[in-house]
Parts: structure tokens; sequence; C-alpha cells
């Protein structure tokens, strides 16, 4: 009965923590600005689907824009013609060929053809970006999504590992109990028992942060997932640090 009631107190105080601590999700990512910025702009500049569409958007970009320039008019004749040699008084056929090049001084139907260019131009080079833009956006949320999945993950697993720590700072005090006989054997069991579940709940917590930093630094680093995956490791440090402090 003691230890149950031990459990249940500490369980509530532990949900307490953990839906404050998961309120609290913004102030931690803020708190670790500097390496969260480190891990956004990496993934801004290294993503390999942000990087071919800001190729696109450059290759747009270097297009020439048609509404500036000289508005020439450029013209190539060729045919056959008459010629005769009055000395000689002959007369034949010949090639004939010219280039002409005219510059108007005032077209209205061509000044608005190139007014409408120029607008077709600025209306794809404006789509070009908010496409871009609305990617890069869309990736940097996802990214952010998986980092809280990572925070929350860590939470958790902070908690079991201070439940394993108050559950086996009990077990020399049972022991001692049992020998005296206030309670039984069983009860020793069933708290060993649950430290042991609790260990194995401890390492599979391990193993899927280590899955998840991986695949986060896999999808979103491109050629850079090394280094993204080595910023995960520093800003899950600061935070396992920043919570040891904040318990101290």
């Amino acid at each position: 009965m003691i230890i149950k009631k031990a459990l249940a107190i500490f369980l509530v105080l532990t949900g307490t923590t953990l839906f404050f601590t998961g309120c609290g999700n913004t102030q931690e990512f803020a708190a670790d600005g500097d390496i969260l910025q480190q891990i956004v702009d990496l993934v801004v500049e290294n993503n390999p689907t942000l990087q071919s569409q800001r190729r696109l958007l450059n290759q747009i970009q270097a297009l020439p824009d048609p509404g500036k320039g000289i508005d020439i008019q450029l013209s190539v004749r060729g045919g056959l013609t008459t010629y005769a040699d009055e000395n000689e008084q002959a007369i034949w056929f010949g090639p004939t060929g010219g280039v002409g090049l005219e510059i108007p001084l005032f077209s209205a139907s061509r000044r608005r053809e190139r007014i409408m260019d120029q607008i077709t131009y600025a209306k794809e080079v404006e789509e070009a970006k908010q496409d871009y833009f609305d990617l890069k956006n869309s990736i940097v949320s996802e990214l952010l999504r998986k980092l809280r999945q990572v925070s929350e993950l860590q939470n958790e697993k902070r908690k079991l590992e201070e439940l394993t720590y108050f559950l086996a700072s009990n077990v020399e005090s049972l022991k001692q109990q049992v020998k005296t006989g206030v309670i039984k054997a069983t009860d020793l069991w069933e708290l060993t028992e649950r430290i042991m579940d609790t260990e194995a709940s401890i390492y599979n917590q391990s193993i899927e942060l280590n899955v998840l930093r991986r695949e986060i630094a896999i999808n979103f680093g491109g050629e850079k997932s090394v280094q993204l995956r080595r910023l995960l490791e520093q800003l899950s440090l600061k935070h396992t640090e920043e919570k040891y402090l904040e318990s101290r």
C-alpha cells in the first residue's frame, strides 16, 4: 500500500509536469535559438527540393526582360532578278538578296504587345518566387514539427529516468522492511519489476530518438546530412543540460 500510494503521487506530479512541459515547447525552441537557427539555415541552403526550386527561380529571373531594349525590326529578302550588261548587250537572271533594319518611331500595336509581354514576364517571376517561398515555408514547418517530436521524446525519456531514480531509491528501504516483516516480499518484487520495465522503456525511447534524428538528417539535409545530424545532437545535448540545471 505504501508503495502504491507513493507511486500514485509521483505519477500525478509527473503528468502535471509533462503537461506544462508540452505547453512550453515554444519557449524551449526560443532558448535553443542559436543552434535551431543554424539547423534551419542549413536545411534551407542544402535541402535538394529547395535547391531545385531555387535553380528554377534563378533561371526565370535570368531571362531577358521583354520590355527592355531597342524596338527594332529585322527583315531578310531574297529571290531572282534580271541583270543587263549594256556594253555586251546581254541580259540574264540571277539571285538577289538583302537585309533590312527598321526602327519605328512609334507603333501603338507594337507598344501594346511589348507591355503585355512585360506583364507576362513579371507575373511568371512573381509566381516562381511565391512557389519557392511556399515550398520553403512548408519544409521549415515540417522540420520544426519533427524537432518538436524530438523534444517531446526527450521529455518523456527524462521523466522515465526520474521515475527510475525515484523507484530505485526505495529498493534498499523496502529490503529492510521485508526483513523485518513490515511488508511482503511480493511488494519488493513488484517494485523491482517496475524498475526493469521503466529501464526498458528508456532504452526504447533512446532508440526511437536516434532513428528520428537520423531520419531528419537524411530527409532534410541533402549532402550536408552529417553536419545536420551533429547539430541535432548538439540541440538535444543543450536541451538535456538545460533541463538538468532546472532540476537542480
